[in-house]
């Protein structure tokens, strides 16, 4: 099996991640589905993926928007997971319960919250191309 393999850091591609949280960006700029988001999730996220940290304010008076780097308030949620389970996540490879029964996903904070994740990875993915 290919993924057991470990991969010197320095010869690793660009990550998956950031890719990913561009869509997410992307999907955000729509005012509709920021709405949608921030009614679904109302509270701040902070993904820890591989060491890099990105924070995604959907509380209903934050901004909508994901900003790399941790928050300035204390989040709300943190999911902490390496680029290659985002990856999986975001594209529907890996659902959020079985990473964390796994331990591929760690959560602190609010659960709840963590139930309402599915639609913030389908944000992240890239659209098709019609």
């Amino acid at each position: 099996e290919l993924e057991h393999q470990q991969t010197p850091l320095s010869t690793m591609a660009p990550k998956a991640a950031t890719a990913l949280l561009e869509n997410l960006s992307k999907s955000l700029s729509s005012e509709e589905q920021k709405k949608d988001l921030q009614a679904s999730v109302k509270g701040l996220i902070l993904f820890v993926i591989d060491d890099d940290k990105w924070n995604l304010d959907l509380r209903p008076s934050g901004t909508g928007a994901l900003t790399k780097g941790a928050p300035e308030d204390k989040p709300d949620m943190t999911l902490t997971m390496t680029d290659t389970v985002f990856a999986q996540l975001v594209g529907g490879k890996l659902n959020p319960q079985t990473a964390f029964l796994m331990r591929k996903l760690k959560i602190s904070g609010s659960m709840a919250m963590a139930m309402k994740l599915q639609p913030v990875l389908d944000a992240a993915a890239p659209k098709a191309k019609l």
